[in-house]
């Protein structure tokens, strides 16, 4: 019996640290930038950006925002606004695995310059994580492809131009082909990719592409800058609307 006490209170220190899992965190991003705009506007503006997500019980809640506002005075001309653009989405994994997870998601944007006044979307799902490399407390190498049935309506308004009034508004369910990836190439530089392809089942003929391409390089312990380079692509616009605007933009992003 002495024994056998002897042993329990020699692993008590174990038992204690196994019943005390780690709380879950909030992990995430906050950035800002300088942004050079070609496309429906040609302008140089300010951004920021955030990003948070949060696990725990295999459920995994993540939530981001962006968005870019910027103004020009040409000689001889009033102040005229060049950019204003945002979105914002929440989305809802549930882990089936190591590799499968099925999620919900809901979000909307918006981009005045090139008269969509917002599109609000919702978004029904499955994912994969098909590489998941970590080296230390740093993630080498990582590459997720969802996919998804998304509906979104769209309300469209000409904020600018002659004349200026409401568009007829579009609809657009369609299957959407996801991928998110990273590549670090030390734990101080790494780039990363995400884009999107989503083509419309029903209705007029449509397309949206997205990617947005960043190489980032760690500053001092959180900080880190990078350069990124986006473009959006929709085969069909507002009216008087190009069909591809690119962004090229420095940023500074803050971890937490």
């Amino acid at each position: 019996m002495r024994r056998l006490a002897l042993a329990v209170l020699a692993l008590s220190p174990l038992l204690a640290t196994a019943e005390e899992p780690k709380p879950a965190e909030w992990k995430g991003t906050l950035g800002a930038g300088l942004i050079v705009l070609s496309g429906n506007s040609d302008t140089t503006t300010f951004t920021g950006s955030a990003a948070a997500s949060r696990e725990t019980l295999g459920w995994i809640l993540s939530t981001k925002a962006a968005g870019a506002y910027g103004t020009s005075r040409p000689r001889g001309a009033p102040s005229q606004v060049t950019a204003l653009n945002g979105t914002a989405q929440l989305r809802l994994d549930r882990r089936l695995g190591p590799v499968w997870t099925v999620y919900a998601l809901g979000g909307v944007d918006l981009d005045h310059v090139a008269s969509l006044e917002d599109r609000l979307q919702g978004e029904l799902g499955g994912s994969a994580l098909w590489l998941d490399e970590k080296e230390g407390d740093w993630q080498r190498l990582s590459l997720r492809t969802d996919l998804g049935l998304r509906y979104a309506k769209e309300a469209r308004y000409q904020y600018y131009g002659t004349p200026v009034g409401p568009l007829p508004s579009a609809e657009m369910l369609s299957p959407r082909l996801g991928l998110a990836f990273r590549y670090g190439f030390s734990k101080e530089v790494f780039i990363t990719e995400d884009a999107e392809v989503l083509p419309a089942v029903t209705g007029p003929s449509r397309v949206l592409v997205r990617s947005v391409s960043k190489l980032s390089s760690r500053l001092w312990k959180s900080v880190t800058v990078g350069v990124s380079y986006a473009v959006a692509y929709d085969s069909r616009p507002a009216a008087g609307m190009k069909d591809t605007d690119q962004t090229l933009t420095a940023v500074v992003e803050v971890g937490f």
